[in-house]
């Protein structure tokens, strides 16, 4: 079980946190980022949301090719985050049953000298099925791995009423006399 702690975040804050957290993993790998300035604040647990691109963000770096590349799109119901790389992209052998790569113990390169256990992908999966969201591989158009997140969105509150100016004459007009 997932428990999350959802807060209105900031989904630049969010992507360039994960960034910084990988930057070990990612070993100098250029990193590009794709963050439209209108990007509104999601609801979401910036933690897990955060742990999931770090995850995603390694993978890239081991199985894949730079560029990275991160970006996000929200539309009326949905934030979209997608992280590609540039290497081989996905092995045939999972054509069609992509998200097999999602299953607990899995990895997309079974003979690869890579270690890992198969887990990030099932975390990743976990984190964001809590968040009512969806993920998903596919081989990239060009070329690469691509990891789409989608986590459902509702529009952030509204924001409060500011205060109420004091009147001018309210302002001006002296206290009363203190009684000693």
């Amino acid at each position: 079980a997932v428990n999350l702690r959802r807060e209105w975040q900031s989904v630049e804050e969010t992507v360039g946190t994960a960034i910084r957290a990988a930057r070990t993993a990612l070993g100098g790998a250029a990193v590009q980022t794709d963050l439209p300035p209108e990007l509104p604040l999601v609801e979401f647990d910036a933690v897990l949301i955060e742990r999931v691109l770090v995850n995603l963000l390694e993978n890239a770096a081991k199985y894949g090719a730079p560029p990275i590349q991160v970006s996000a799109r929200a539309t009326d119901s949905a934030l979209e985050l997608v992280v590609r790389d540039h290497g081989p992209g996905l092995p045939e052998r999972l054509k069609g049953r992509e998200h097999t790569l999602f299953d607990k113990f899995t990895r997309g390169q079974a003979e690869s000298a890579t270690p890992g256990v198969g887990l990030g992908l099932a975390i990743c999966k976990a984190i964001v099925g809590a968040h009512g969201g969806d993920i998903e591989a596919a081989n990239a158009d060009g070329g690469g791995a691509e990891f789409t997140v989608t986590i459902p969105r509702r529009p952030p509150p509204p924001e409060p009423p500011e205060p109420p100016l004091a009147d001018a004459a309210d302002a001006a007009e002296p206290a009363p006399p203190s009684s000693s």
